[in-house]
């Protein structure tokens, strides 16, 4: 099953909280298997036997949910689908047989799986549930930090408004007191003027009691600031003064009042903004490890000396300018498919077609070597490296199977080996619609077949290359 098509049973299982739904949207999944009548009864059989092999693959690794939708794929293609095939009746009873025996041995694996994932996402669910319990937790704490701290800058702020409104309001104050002072001396020393203009006001100083004396003779007692007594002439000599100034002037109550203070105003001091970043929720994803490819399907590797080996094998069918076919078997470790095998069945080839005969050898092989198919591989000994309109329908199988199944097109005249897959969005279901036989016409925009990425050729690895056709 392609990891792209497991993350999107993924994606809309992480939007189910009941562990028992999840079950049943699984089985809903595995239930859309259909039966191509294009696709003779006998292959099905055969490939029914494939599922299982990769069905107890994934259980192996772990690959629950996986392993499960094979199970139930394999429990509905052969209970439901098959028996309503045009050719069901004809294919070889013994094979009909051994499957229906299959089918009873399978019942008891799948639901054994089945309790094992309601267990597991009953897990997630708990957990899941945890994590929203602690985020909320988490969440409420964060805001109650921003609002002791909001409180607190609201504080500080009205602190700082204050001190600044004193600070201003006793700034204003001096600086009014300075100017009444200012304009009290002016008036002094106006005043100061015309009295020494005057020769009826004698100026004397009035001693201040509170002023110490240093003894010295000539020294005179101060004035207190803003007062200044004016002693007419008349009366140093007894007379009655004709004038008399007191020029003590009180200007305190023209200071304006403490409490008429000015409204100062303060800008608002910017908030930060609190990023909140949503934390991605986990979804359960018991698909292995997932290629880097655009699908995301599982790699397949590739022995790079298959080509030499293969060419060899078909040398004497190129030169006849025949095609030569043979099966890529191989085995699943480590999340990946290890293509080990090219199994050479017997054949009949044409120049831009081959057909593989006796498959029963192949599949004994297969069976005895406890491997799985991985696709196929061909010659083009007159054209390039491409996939003919038979060659899709050749492939189609395959891929239906096995998402990650490949076509290997070798082509000696041109020096030219291709790597391809049908599209999964339009080659699998254009070709699935397909009831033409022979070459014909497949769309090309958008395309129906392409390279496939997920296909890795290594240096490190010899392909065991087995000619079934002498057998």
């Amino acid at each position: 099953m392609a990891d792209s098509v497991k993350s999107n049973i993924a994606l809309s299982l992480s939007y189910i909280r009941d562990p028992k739904a999840k079950v049943r949207e699984l089985c809903t999944y595995a239930g859309q298997v259909e039966v191509e009548p294009s696709v003779p009864a006998r292959r099905y059989l055969r490939s029914g036997l494939e599922m299982l092999r990769m069905a107890k693959v994934y259980k192996d690794e772990g690959e629950y949910e996986s392993a499960f939708i094979l199970y139930m794929k394999f429990i509905t293609l052969f209970v439901e689908k098959l028996p309503r095939h045009p050719g069901y009746k004809d294919a070889p009873p013994k094979d009909v047989a051994n499957i229906k025996q299959k089918v009873k041995a399978v019942f008891p694996v799948a639901e054994e799986i089945k309790a094992k994932l309601t267990a597991h996402f009953t897990a997630i669910e708990k957990k899941r549930q945890e994590e929203e319990r602690r985020e909320a937790e988490e969440l409420a704490r964060e805001q109650e930090r921003l609002r002791q701290e909001e409180e607190a800058r609201r504080r500080e702020e009205e602190e700082r408004s204050k001190k600044l409104r004193e600070q201003s309001e006793e700034l204003w104050l001096r600086e009014q007191e300075e100017k009444f002072r200012q304009l009290q001396e002016r008036e002094k020393e106006k005043q100061s003027d015309k009295d020494r203009a005057d020769p009826n006001i004698l100026l004397v100083d009035v001693p201040c009691p509170n002023r110490p004396s240093s003894g010295l003779n000539n020294e005179r007692g101060s004035m207190p600031s803003g007062s200044l007594s004016f002693i007419p002439n008349d009366l140093r000599q007894g007379q009655r003064p004709k004038l008399e100034k007191n020029l003590s002037l009180d200007y305190t109550s023209n200071i304006p009042d403490r409490e008429l203070k000015r409204t100062l105003t303060i800008s608002d001091v910017p908030r930060p903004d609190v990023d909140r970043t949503t934390k991605p929720v986990d979804h359960f994803l018991s698909t292995g490890v997932s290629g880097t490819n655009k699908y995301g399907l599982k790699n397949v590797v590739i022995p790079r000396d298959i080509v030499v080996k293969f060419m060899s094998i078909a040398e004497q069918n190129t030169r006849r300018n025949i095609e030569t076919c043979g099966i890529l078997s191989g085995k699943m470790e480590r999340g990946s498919f290890f293509i080990t095998h090219v199994l050479v069945p017997k054949q009949t080839g044409t120049p831009d077609s081959c057909n593989a005969e006796n498959e029963e050898d192949l599949f004994d092989f297969q069976d005895s070597n406890d491997l799985i198919s991985l696709g196929w591989i061909h010659t083009h000994p007159t054209q390039t490296a491409f996939l003919s309109s038979v060659d899709l329908h050749t492939h189609y199988p395959y891929q239906q199977l096995m998402p990650e199944a490949v076509a290997i097109v070798v082509s000696p005249k041109f020096n030219e080996t291709g790597v391809f897959m049908l599209t999964p969005d339009h080659g699998l279901p254009e070709v699935a619609r397909c009831t033409k036989r022979g070459h014909h016409e497949h769309t090309k925009h958008p395309p129906v077949f392409e390279a496939s990425t997920h296909a890795k050729f290594v240096d490190d690895k010899s392909i065991i290359l087995v000619d079934l056709r002498n057998k």
